[in-house]
């Protein structure tokens, strides 16, 4: 571990702990992913000391060619997963700055066995123990254009926290694509969107991840849960606002924001 992956995940903490952008100075910016991604596991290990509990899983984000194209990403990208905020059916938050928060709807998978390197759809979906509906809770702390792609996926892509639905055992894991997801806010809803906006199949992006882990030295272990990616584009919520996803057979997760 270098002095700059250090002082570039000490930095981030400390634009969090002061909800800052999460700009770093040049000089120990992260230049490439493969450096981002030793910062962001930097990152964790600081905030698991700082109150931002155990790491409980990961996520995969940037899961379809607008995002990443948006982002100027040319892959998807990971991050990992708090206690801090992660929570079981709803929760109701306060704004971070009175600045809001934004929603993803997505499904999450939770894992019955390890899982490493390249593998085929049947091969993740042989690892997975259970399916949930979940929400991802993300913060603007700075795009790309603001502090450039590599810190943006140091300090974790926009992940804030996570709402899991009650997880279902008995689902296909191979089926998962089959879902429909709605996303509505305050009520108001544009109906459902399937899976498959997920990198034509969700178990695309435990495929990627398992890759990519390998490749960064993460260990994918037997109880870990993964989001799989939005579904739905993520949706900002103001202070007052009230958001829930759903999805036939895997029920309903709701988020209000104070």
């Amino acid at each position: 571990m270098t002095d700059r992956i250090v002082a570039a995940a000490q930095g981030l903490l400390a634009a969090r702990q002061e909800n800052r952008i999460a700009l770093l100075d040049a000089e120990i910016a992260p230049r490439d992913l493969t450096e981002a991604y030793a910062v962001h596991l930097e990152l964790l290990d600081l905030l698991s000391a700082n109150g931002g509990g155990p790491r409980i899983g990961w996520k995969v984000g940037f899961t379809n060619d607008a995002a990443q194209a948006r982002m100027g990403a040319k892959e998807p990208v990971l991050a990992g997963l708090l206690g801090q905020h992660s929570y079981v059916g709803e929760a109701e938050l306060a704004s971070p700055g009175g600045k809001g928060l934004g929603v993803e709807a997505e499904l999450a998978v939770r894992l019955r066995s390890p899982l490493s390197g390249p593998v085929s759809r049947q091969e993740a979906a042989a690892a997975i123990e259970a399916v949930a509906i979940a929400i991802e809770i993300v913060q603007k702390r700075g795009g790309p254009d603001e502090i450039g792609l590599p810190t943006l996926v140091a300090d974790g892509t926009l992940q804030y926290g996570s709402i899991f639905g009650p997880w279902n055992t008995t689902m296909d894991p191979m089926t998962i694509k089959e879902c429909d997801v709605k996303l509505q806010v305050d009520g108001q809803t544009d109906g459902f969107m399937g899976a498959t906006e997920v990198l034509g199949d969700p178990l695309n992006a435990l495929t990627w991840l398992s890759a990519a882990s390998e490749r960064n030295g993460i260990e994918l272990q037997a109880g870990d849960v993964i989001l799989l990616g939005a579904i739905i584009p993520a949706q900002h919520l103001e202070p007052g606002q009230m958001a829930e996803v759903a999805s036939d057979g895997l029920g309903d997760v709701r988020l209000w924001v104070d």
